[in-house]
């Protein structure tokens, strides 16, 4: 008999890999449960609904995801720089994907977002909030650009916003050409954006590789 603990990190899992290849709504329970060896019954003593189970695994994508920030924001860096790992991080999770799964996942708040619209209300919100977190970071990191100096950022909240909207576009696009050309330009897109002579952007540095889910 599978532990129990393990019968949710498997439905965890194998939902987390069947939404974010391929679609919310195409991913229903009993592939689930076929493909993550459960059976039904198994599954409604975890989860009430396919949304709760979604959210659970935003959830769980969180709390693995958020150690990252935190170390990529790190105040010990120079706030351009958070910026520079932060692109470059989410570019490496999607060459990661592409190479386990075969396609271009594209950003998994933006996809399951775009699917549900305006259903779905409980994991909506779940969306909307993470991505506020992501937003978040990204604002603390131009305030401190903009008090040092670096660039010019009066507005910290709205250039993060345009900034986030460049990636995430970028990403869909990748996912719907199932290419990541896309994204090859974004680095330097988000730098011209904050006005940062790409001579004076700051210089690479080698981040610590992560494994994520």
């Amino acid at each position: 008999m599978i532990p129990h603990n393990d019968t949710r990190e498997r439905l965890l899992k194998t939902a987390s890999d069947l939404i974010w290849s391929n679609s919310y709504h195409a991913t229903g329970v009993d592939r689930i449960c076929a493909e993550s060896g459960v059976k039904k019954g198994s599954f409604y003593h975890f989860f009430a609904s396919k949304e709760e189970l979604a959210i659970a695994v935003l959830d769980e994508g969180w709390r693995e995801y958020q150690p990252q920030l935190d170390a990529i924001f790190s105040p010990s860096v120079a706030p351009l720089e958070r910026l520079r790992r932060f692109i470059r991080e989410g570019i490496r999770k999607q060459e990661e994907a592409k190479d386990q799964m075969g396609v271009v996942c594209g950003c998994p708040l933006f996809a399951l977002g775009a699917e549900i619209g305006t259903h779905e209300s409980p994991l909506r919100a779940k969306i909307e909030e993470l991505l506020q977190r992501h937003f978040l970071y990204v604002e603390s990191a131009l305030r401190d650009a903009h008090a040092r100096g670096d660039t010019h950022a009066p507005d910290p909240g709205r250039r993060a916003r345009l900034i986030l909207d460049c990636i995430d576009g970028a990403t869909t696009r990748a996912r719907i050409m199932n290419d990541l050309a896309p994204l090859r330009e974004i680095e330097l897109s988000i730098f011209e954006i904050l006005g940062v002579p790409t001579d004076a952007a700051p210089a690479p540095e080698r981040a610590p590789v992560h494994r994520v889910r």
